[in-house]
């Protein structure tokens, strides 16, 4: 019997463990690959494809004059660049190779599992991550979440732990600081990793592994030294910024027209939405906070240790996206897709603390883990309305007067004329109410429950970790769902948006020689630009609007990277050929507002995107 059960230990459990991470691995790739080719293109997604082929064939240098903005860190641009010039320009490539870093980040999140809670962790890890559908879709797009996230994750894995070597260290010290250099808003992970690996293995390990960060983080910024310095501005105090070799913040004049602005409502869904599109890392996360045991019940130091780092990375990198997507306006709908950037830091959390939570709550900790199921069934049933739009029609009995009718009606129906609530609201506001009713009902089954094993002498839980355990539970395995994936999971086409882009493509390189000079007038991808060899285009309109402003003198506008109505009207006639969106063409008569220049319009391109109906280009060709 002990024969049987130590080859079980030795053998049986770890193949079944190692089926169980191939198993996820695979289930993520087919997951991205669907994704890659039914999910909506963005702008910020052409730019980094665009402008870091432009970058990496030394067209234009980051940071450089009349070329394109560069406001992000270089290696944002550079990493997808690079994998085009590698196996060549376009949406494919820059898609398969962000499944190709999101199967590098599974890895490398399953190794931190295994290294803080054993084979299972490692399972648990990587299950986690890819039955998020929301956030494989962000790891999918060929945007900066997957590099960041893929080098994060790689840094926690070569430093969390005891005893790891000093070359593992020295490499995750590297990874941490190129993490920075792909976005800036990750600079807390640098110190915050390397206090970790002076905690855990002492002052000569950590100098060393400061040391790599410095001089990886040294050697960048001298790249592009002093315009590297205008992205960290806006985190300097101002003293400090009068002290470095840069020109006064401008817009050459000019006003911008993108304007921003969201009520509190809006705020609070965008909040939810993030919490459930990422609730096994950010609920399981709050609720190791609350059920924080003392120190000495702590089954393992370094358990304790790496529980307390992932903790500080998680709050900090949490609250300073806050700050940037609530407190400063900046690209609210963007915060879900911040958390992508870190989210691995929350699940290591909660597998390397599970163990350890505090089950025999007093009465503080279980009032808080009960308030907290609470506002989070709220939360996410507010944050999940959209999904939950069939509670509308729930068929209701007919009440007037305070007697029954004959027959039933939506619900939304009977509470408009019993209060004259609009449809708007209790399109809000019923799946709210339900979010909250699931949470009572939470609490009631965990009050059966915990007075059915007390009954049995087998309870050795409060009855407040028991209802936090089983609110925990129902959301990790409702994680996959639609009520649970967040707006993100709605952006998907009917058709393959990657053959449609190649067709586009395979269409504009028809008409338009190599080489030319195109003026791109567009809001919603410059990824059709990719298929044009040695295409020649104006560096401002890849932002699109985003860049546009109003007034301001046009030369110092182009060499700061932005566009105004001069500048367009003066690169229409510079161009070679104008490629103009459906939806602007209509109210555009090239010929008419472009001076001298005249035009031949040629045929126009199929959809870029399947979706959208209004995604033709139309082509124009200067002939004067």
């Amino acid at each position: 019997m002990k024969l049987v059960e130590r080859l079980q230990r030795r053998i049986v459990l770890p193949w079944v463990a190692g089926l169980l991470c191939l198993a996820a691995g695979v289930i993520y790739l087919l997951q991205a690959v669907s994704y890659a080719h039914s999910m909506d293109v963005t702008m910020d997604e052409g730019t980094y494809l665009m402008k870091g082929l432009l970058y990496v064939k030394g067209v234009y240098r980051p940071f450089q004059d009349y070329g394109p903005i560069t406001n992000k860190m270089p290696l944002s641009f550079l990493i997808p660049g690079a994998a085009q010039v590698i196996f060549g320009p376009g949406l494919r490539t820059g898609r398969y190779f962000s499944i190709f870093l999101g199967l590098l980040l599974l890895a490398a999140v399953g190794l931190a599992g295994k290294r803080l809670a054993g084979r299972w962790g490692a399972v648990a890890a990587v299950w986690a991550v890819a039955v998020s559908p929301t956030n494989i879709m962000y790891y999918t797009v060929a945007i900066s979440q997957v590099v960041t996230a893929c080098l994060l994750a790689w840094s926690l894995a070569l430093t969390l732990g005891r005893g790891r070597p000093l070359w593992q260290l020295v490499l995750g010290a590297v990874f941490a600081s190129l993490t920075v250099m792909v976005r800036q808003n990750m600079a807390p992970v640098v110190p915050l990793l390397l206090l970790y690996v002076f905690w855990e293995n002492g002052w000569r390990k950590a100098l060393w592994s400061a040391l790599a960060a410095a001089l990886t983080l040294g050697v960048f910024h001298a790249m592009y030294w002093p315009e590297i310095m205008m992205l960290w501005r806006p985190y300097l105090p101002g003293f400090v910024s009068q002290m470095l070799p840069l020109a006064p913040d401008s817009l050459g004049g000019g006003v911008s027209t993108w304007q921003q602005s969201y009520d509190a409502l809006t705020k609070w869904y965008v909040f939810w939405d993030g919490v459930r599109s990422n609730f096994p890392a950010l609920a399981g996360a709050m609720i190791t906070w609350i059920f924080w045991p003392a120190r000495k019940q702590w089954d393992s130091d370094v358990r304790f240790k790496a529980v307390v780092a992932l903790s500080l990375i998680l709050l900090t990198l949490t609250g300073l996206h806050l700050w940037a997507s609530f407190g400063q306006s900046y690209c609210l709908f963007c915060y879900s897709g911040y958390l992508s950037f870190f989210n691995m830091t929350g699940i290591l959390l909660v597998i390397a603390a599970f163990p350890n939570w505090k089950k025999q709550a007093g009465f503080i900790r279980s009032a808080l883990g009960i308030l907290l199921i609470l506002l989070s069934t709220t939360g996410l049933g507010y944050g999940a309305y959209q999904q939950l739009g069939g509670l509308m029609t729930l068929q209701a009995p007919r009440i007037r007067n305070m007697q029954f009718q004959g027959g039933t009606t939506d619900l939304w129906r009977l509470l408009t004329n019993k209060f004259g609530w609009s449809y708007d609201a209790l399109q809000k506001l019923i799946p709210t109410a339900a979010g909250a009713a699931v949470g009572f009902a939470l609490l009631v089954a965990a009050l059966v429950v915990f007075f059915l094993l007390r009954r049995r002498g087998s309870c050795r839980v409060s009855y407040g970790y028991l209802a936090v355990l089983l609110f925990f539970v129902l959301g990790v395995l409702l994680t996959p769902s639609g009520w649970m994936a967040g707006w993100r999971a709605l952006e998907t086409c009917g058709g393959d948006v990657i053959a449609s882009h190649e067709a586009v493509g395979a269409h504009l390189a028809a008409l338009i020689p190599p080489g030319s000079l195109v003026y791109w007038e567009n809001d919603i991808s410059p990824l059709p630009l990719l298929y044009l060899p040695d295409v020649r285009i104006f560096p401002p309109q890849l932002n699109h609007w985003y860049t546009y402003l109003q007034g301001g003198d046009p030369d110092e506008l182009e060499r700061l990277g932005y566009w105004n109505y001069e500048l367009a009207q003066r690169w229409k006639q510079e161009a070679d050929f104008l490629l103009v969106a459906e939806r602007y063409v209509k109210n555009w008569a090239p010929a008419a507002d472009s001076g001298a220049a005249q035009y031949d319009e040629l045929s126009p391109s199929p959809q870029t995107v399947p979706c959208r109906d209004r995604s033709i280009i139309h082509i124009f060709r200067r002939i004067k």
